[in-house]
């Protein structure tokens, strides 16, 4: 009899164990630490996860986008659903510096798509099949009746993003954090409950984790194609445009039943990190040094994720500031290189121009120099060829001396005057 006991007490330990790992969905569940790299040392996420574009797996979480303009990121399943009923719970953290202007918001989607393509829709691509929960934090003025911080897509394949916002599904609630603010800490998050079943949709709400559940949407009818969850995998995406804000995925938890989900929750709530049996005699005692321990660990674990978050955020301001100087030394370089052949252009053409008007200039003075000399050379000649007929014909031939002297005196004195204009000249640089 006490056999048959112990043997229907392992039946029933082993149902509910095989019960709890059917419920549980390890290929779509991931939470911290992260640790696992890939073939070329990089961090990621587990095996049953793809991530694209920005993403970057840190130890204690994973960063979707930075806050930086014009960034993508996303993570992707890699198997489908394969349940009928689905449960998840999405912890995440969104945050940046900017105060009163920032976006665009994560989005979680459960669609029939194996693998990631980006789009425009919070990095996602419109025409999908299944449902998409949108956490916006931008604020359109020119759509604000329409925005909601929570919304939901419905598509079967064939509407367009204006056709799925018709009717807008979704509520407003506050998940983003001003990194900025003096009480801001890395346990700041905001969590997401999603549950799927028989055609309808749930979506609850704690938006400061704090352990309280708001509902959000409530929609009966997805009125989408039948047996489209089991087919369905699941996808994060974040993306930023003009303004930017961290996106941060803390974890994920996906079960195939809502109650067995609810059950997780509540362990996750009431853990401790070291206990003892309160039953021994100093009871109060070694309560009193748990609770020590428990506060320990805590500050522990929130120091670890704290210096990683500020790390991740002081290595990525680094980054693009290393980025943008690089790109100023290669403007300035190029910059300064056009100066400068421009600068060597002007001076050497304005030096050719001027130094051949100078050469045009100073050729025209010794030009007219030359022909006032050899004009008057030409006169004295001709004065003094006149003179000295005219002291042969009266003087006879002793006469010829006087002249020839004279001839001798002014050929002195002229070659004297050109000795003296070619040293001038060459002190001038002409010659």
């Amino acid at each position: 009899m006490i056999e048959v006991m112990y043997y229907l007490k392992f039946l029933f330990l082993f149902s509910i164990i095989i019960t709890a790992a059917a419920d549980f969905l390890e290929n779509h569940t991931f939470q911290p630490p992260f640790q696992e790299v890939d073939a070329a040392g990089s961090r990621i996420v587990n095996n049953n996860w793809r991530q694209s574009g920005t993403t970057v797996v840190n130890n204690n979480f994973i960063r979707l986008t930075p806050d930086r303009q014009s960034k993508k990121g996303a993570l992707w399943s890699r198997k489908a659903v394969g349940v009928p009923e689905f449960s998840t719970v999405l912890k995440f953290r969104i945050s940046g510096q900017g105060k009163n202007f920032f976006g665009d918001g994560i989005a979680l989607w459960i669609v029939q798509q194996g693998y990631y393509v980006e789009g425009n829709l919070h990095g996602f691509q419109e025409n999908f099949v299944g449902v998409g929960i949108v956490f916006d934090t931008f604020r359109n003025t020119e759509n604000l009746a329409a925005h909601r911080d929570v919304t939901v897509l419905i598509n079967d394949g064939s509407k367009t993003f204006e056709m799925m916002t018709t009717d807008v599904i979704g509520c407003n609630t506050n998940v983003r954090y001003h990194a900025e603010r003096a009480d801001f800490s890395v346990l700041d998050a905001s969590r997401a409950k999603i549950i799927l079943s028989d055609g309808s949709l749930q979506v609850f709400i704690d938006a400061r984790n704090v352990g309280e559940w708001s509902p959000c949407v409530n929609v009966t009818d997805l009125k989408l194609p039948s047996n489209w969850i089991p087919r369905s995998h699941i996808g994060l995406t974040a993306a930023t445009g003009q303004l930017a804000d961290n996106h941060d995925v803390l974890y994920l938890k996906s079960f195939s039943d809502a109650a067995v989900l609810d059950q997780a929750e509540e362990i996750e709530q009431s853990k401790v990190n070291f206990a003892v049996d309160s039953e021994l005699p100093f009871d109060q005692q070694l309560r009193g040094l748990e609770q020590v321990i428990n506060r320990i660990i805590d500050a522990h674990e929130t120091l670890d994720h704290h210096v990683e978050h500020q790390f991740a955020t002081v290595y990525d301001h680094i980054k693009n500031l290393v980025g943008k100087l690089e790109k100023r030394e290669d403007k300035s370089e190029t910059r300064l290189e056009n100066l400068e052949n421009m600068i060597k252009k002007e001076v050497e053409g304005s030096l050719e121009s001027r130094l051949s008007a100078l050469e045009l200039q100073m050729k025209g003075q010794v030009d007219r120099k030359m022909i006032n000399i050899e004009s008057a050379l030409d006169r004295k000649m001709n004065k003094f060829e006149s003179k000295a007929s005219e002291l042969v014909k009266s003087g006879g031939e002793s006469g010829w001396k006087v002249p020839f002297f004279i001839l001798v005196a002014v050929l002195l004195a002229v070659g004297v005057g050109l000795y003296l204009f070619y040293q001038k000249m060459r002190k001038m640089h002409i010659l």
